[in-house]
């Protein structure tokens, strides 16, 4: 999902919590949301397209986009 998206479904209630994890086979690292039904979304970019997720080169960069969403408080996994 795009950050425009995301923001939505944050401002809405939907999203409950926020991971960001070492992104599998890249160097860098990606955002996983997860919503009230368990279910996880990744942020992507307008150009990948809808299943290829963001990868971030620094974790500060994935926080400060997790920020713009409207998380306060997320879980940093390496």
């Amino acid at each position: 999902m795009e950050l425009n998206q995301l923001k939505i479904l944050f401002d809405s209630g939907a999203l409950k919590s926020v991971v960001i994890t070492n992104a599998p086979m890249k160097y860098g690292y990606i955002i996983i949301f997860t919503d009230k039904v368990n279910k996880d979304h990744f942020m992507t970019t307008q150009r990948s397209g809808q299943y290829e997720p963001r990868v971030f080169k620094s974790i500060d960069a994935a926080v400060a986009n997790s920020r713009k969403v409207g998380f306060k408080e997320m879980q940093v996994i390496l």
